[in-house]
């Protein structure tokens, strides 16, 4: 059985690639603004919350349940890649390595983006799950990011 795996899914949202990418890069602590039902309070950990590898502490519900990420969020400004490093936290249950990538890629018309989300994990044991879970929640969170900030 696999114990490493790689999910990834391609949205179109409304909302264009800059706004998108802006708010994780730069107001990431209004995402719960834009997507309460998802996530209900991210708070700066270590660094702040613009610059590259600082490392924040997010509160959000999954499957009905209460869970945390600590992660450490890297940016590609030329890209428009954030990547998010789980470093504890609900995920790191199941997962050695839980990696999240968000690309924001604009429409040939300008009329809103296409987001990559990719989700990387690494299994702690053969029964550990696939992270669909996760990918199916980062799905409904740029949902909704789309949707607010178009």
């Amino acid at each position: 059985m696999a114990m490493k795996g790689k999910l990834e899914s391609v949205m179109e949202v409304k909302a264009s690639a800059d706004k998108v990418y802006g708010v994780f890069r730069k107001t990431s602590h209004h995402i719960p603004n834009h997507t309460a039902k998802n996530i209900h309070k991210v708070e700066v950990h270590e660094g702040d919350w613009e610059t590259h590898g600082s490392i924040k502490y997010w509160n959000y519900t999954l499957d009905g349940k209460p869970e945390v990420l600590k992660e450490r969020m890297l940016f590609d400004d030329e890209k428009k890649l954030v990547t998010v490093i789980g470093v504890d936290g609900d995920p790191l249950k199941l997962y050695k390595v839980y990696i999240g990538k968000f690309e924001m890629k604009p429409k040939d018309d300008g009329a809103g983006c296409f987001v990559t989300i990719t989700v990387e994990y690494e299994k702690l044991n053969p029964a550990s799950p696939p992270a669909y879970k996760y990918l199916d929640f980062l799905e409904s969170v740029v949902q909704d990011l789309g949707e607010a900030l178009a």
